[in-house]
């Protein structure tokens, strides 16, 4: 992290820690008086609960503001209002006099929606922003987005200071509310870049003058007192546009992409954002009581950081359908769970809880009941192991089972390796496998039978007697399963290998189906390498032959004209010298396979539109052909980055492991649909990395969607016993 970013979060967190300081140091309380016959004569509470327990009721004469004199109170003078205060003097119309002191657990909603909901959004605010500036460093749009998570935190905690009419609170509060908006649609504009949607709407530079107004009517406020019972209102409408524009733009987006990341920014932002609008902001413009007291209303600003936690700016988003789907389940369950344990509190303390304390209660449990679900997602994935038996978790155990299983070269020894794994994993030997014939006598029912092979008359079943749980028969059924197969292509290739022996032994005659197999690879490899030079170095020497024309036709030869010729035919000869490396790696034989990577880097680099960050290290294999399958698969790769992908960054890592190599191929390309790329003739290259990968039995990972990049990942094991071809998609 950048010394500015962290001089900006200090400084976020330091404005913080003052205006809540502000709002704990005098409990809030907002009495209005009337000042007509020169005394502060009490009309209204903003807690009226409060006034009637303290006995404070209209017509009582509050004489003193914590041992001061009412009347020097600023805000009285000003507005005829007693923000906060420690302690009342107060005299009752009969003449008796009598000292209040006020508390902040005396007004639980003060103390819940000034104080402890402000501190848990800022304290949130931060720790979501130090997660995305740790996760996505230098990205100017998750820099937007921190910087309007940390503004909208910083407006809310400073609510209580405004309220009290602290300079600075109000100072804050004021810029806090439009800069907020002002930086989240510039966030959308820098994002719709990002995603390449056209920005069709304002500038947002020029948002950030809207700011600039509040400071400066607040300075005049000071001068002209209507300016100062207007800048609130001016405050509130230019709120109020800002968050209808940012409505405007994202829905128009979506109706006209319909991609589901802005439909997630659109939820994330309006959710919050327009109840606040509606049952306060606008009422409040139009001259009408509003709906919900601000620090209600507010309290929908606390999804803001839940939602956009789930937005990654770097180079791609999240998952977005896969988060949102699981938010919305967990939410759904939430709210019905929360939603009932707030009516059976209701129910026990009938008539003790206002309004506020039961949205606050709701509030509290529907969020622990969301973050338990995240909680309890992540210790069922550690414990998964364990949780449901005490031998382990056997659907997950069954990659396990069947790799050690696949080493088998026999029937006999896949049924032993069979054995053993159903001996270990369910603890019993009371099982046999047996072949059985229409003959065979029937067995007790107690026995469960699995059927393993079907050879027609004869069958191989496995017969078990031994009481399964769920979990137990389902991983025995699919280790069935696999076995199943295992045996009939276990029986073709020893049928093939005796076939090709037999003819081996019995004449001299060659193979045809070999023959034609290798011959088809060889004529597949030519047509590839056909249309190459048809579409590159033969049209290039067919145009040079008509400029050749044109040439010996003119009466006088051009000596510029005869020197571009000879350049053209230069680059030809580059360009077919090129073809020759590529068919045959002369520096891969003569140096060795990193000085051979490392001229192919250099030449890619120099013919690349996009910036190559590449990390080689040296490797070494007993199989010289390991060498080659490395260079072609690097090659490729690199084909396919310039042909295709239309990247500005590519990564790739090769790295060194025990017998074997790992190579790491990364791009923020266009990316694809690997399903509708596998079908094209466009996934010729990444056909051929496939089948180069599976022909030294290896792993290959390949993700990628529209508009994502695309990541491969290869793991290829000299021994070729630690890991079996497998191919992902994502």
């Amino acid at each position: 992290m950048k010394k500015w970013t962290y001089s900006i979060f200090l400084t976020y967190f330091i404005l913080g820690i003052y205006v809540l300081a502000i709002a704990i140091k005098s409990p809030f309380i907002s009495m209005s008086v009337d000042l007509t016959n020169g005394q502060p004569v009490f009309i209204d509470s903003y807690y009226p609960q409060w006034a009637q327990q303290k006995n404070i009721n209209k017509g009582d004469i509050v004489l003193a503001i914590d041992g001061e004199p009412t009347l020097e109170d600023r805000s009285v003078q000003l507005y005829s209002i007693i923000r906060s205060a420690h302690t009342l003097t107060i005299q009752k119309p009969d003449g008796a006099i009598q000292t209040i002191a006020v508390k902040h657990r005396d007004m639980p909603e003060e103390l819940y929606l000034q104080i402890l909901f402000p501190i848990f959004y800022f304290l949130l605010a931060f720790v979501v922003a130090l997660y995305l500036c740790q996760r996505n460093k230098n990205n100017l749009s998750t820099f937007l987005l921190i910087l309007f998570l940390l503004t909208c935190s910083l407006a809310y905690i400073s609510t209580g200071a405004s309220a009290r009419g602290n300079v600075i609170g109000k100072f804050v509060i004021g810029i806090c509310i439009i800069f907020c908006m002002v930086l989240f649609l510039h966030f959308l504009q820098h994002f719709f870049n990002y995603l390449r949607i056209k920005w069709t709407y304002i500038d947002s530079k020029w948002l950030y003058l809207f700011p600039l107004i509040i400071p400066v009517c607040d300075l005049l406020g000071e001068f002209l007192p209507t300016v100062r019972e207007l800048t609130p209102l001016l405050n509130l409408s230019l709120f109020a546009i800002l968050v209808l524009y940012a409505i405007y733009i994202l829905l128009t987006s979506y109706l006209r992409t319909k991609l589901a990341k802005i439909r997630l920014i659109a939820i994330a932002f309006i959710v919050p954002f327009l109840p606040f609008l509606l049952f306060f902001v606008a009422p409040e413009i139009l001259g009408h009581k509003p709906l919900l007291h601000a620090e209600i209303a507010a309290l929908f600003l606390l999804f803001i950081p839940f939602s956009f936690l789930f937005i990654q700016v770097n180079e791609r988003l999240f998952d977005i359908e896969y988060q949102l789907s699981r938010l919305r389940y967990y939410s759904t369950l939430a709210f019905f769970s929360a939603l009932l344990a707030t009516a059976g509190i209701a129910l026990l303390f009938l008539g003790e809880l206002s309004i506020v304390h039961m949205t606050s209660i709701f509030l509290l449990l529907f969020l622990v009941i969301i973050a338990s679900f995240y909680v309890k997602e992540r210790i069922d994935f550690k414990y998964r192991k364990i949780i449901f038996s005490s031998t382990g978790n056997y659907v997950h155990n069954l990659y396990a089972a069947v790799h050690r299983m696949g080493k088998a070269k026999n029937q006999q020894e896949l049924l032993d390796r069979f054995k053993y794994e159903i001996t270990e994993k369910l603890g019993t030997t009371a099982f046999h496998i047996c072949t059985i014939t229409e003959d065979s006598p029937q067995l007790a029912s107690s026995y469960t039978r699995l059927l393993l092979h079907d050879a027609g008359e004869e069958k191989i079943m496995l017969e078990i007697q031994h009481a399964l749980q769920k979990e137990e028969l389902l991983w025995l059924e699919l280790l069935a399963l696999y076995v199943s197969m295992s045996i009939n292509n276990l029986q073709q290739i020893e049928d093939l290998v005796r076939d090709i022996q037999q003819i081996k032994n019995t004449s001299d005659t060659p193979l045809h189906w070999l023959d034609k197999l290798l011959w088809n690879i060889i004529e597949k490899e030519k047509s590839i390498l056909a249309q190459e030079l048809h579409d590159t170095i033969l049209q290039e020497q067919l145009h040079l032959a008509r400029e050749l024309d044109v040439l010996a036709g003119s009466p006088t030869i051009n000596k510029e004209t005869v020197l571009d010729i000879r350049e053209q035919l230069l680059n030809a000869t580059k360009d077919l010298r090129e073809y020759c490396e590529n068919l045959s790696p002369p520096l891969l034989d003569t140096f060795g396979l990193q000085i051979a990577l490392k001229k192919l880097i250099q030449k890619v680099k120099i013919r690349a539109d996009f910036l190559l960050d590449a990390r080689i290290d040296r490797v070494q294999f007993q199989d010289v052909t390991l060498h080659l399958v490395v260079y072609r698969l690097v090659q490729e790769l690199f084909n396919n980055a310039i042909k295709h992908s239309e990247a500005t960054e590519v990564s790739l890592q090769l790295q060194a492991v025990p017998h074997g190599f790992i190579l790491q191929y990364d791009d923020n390309g266009i990316g694809c649909d690997i399903d509708d790329l596998i079908q094209s003739s466009a996934s010729m290259g990444i056909n051929g990395i496939r089948e180069r990968v599976r022909a030294f039995n290896g792993n290959i990972t390949i993700q990628s969607s529209h508009n994502e990049g695309m990541h491969i990942f290869i793991q290829i094991q000299e021994d070729g016993d630690s890991y079996d071809e497998h191919t992902y998609y994502r």
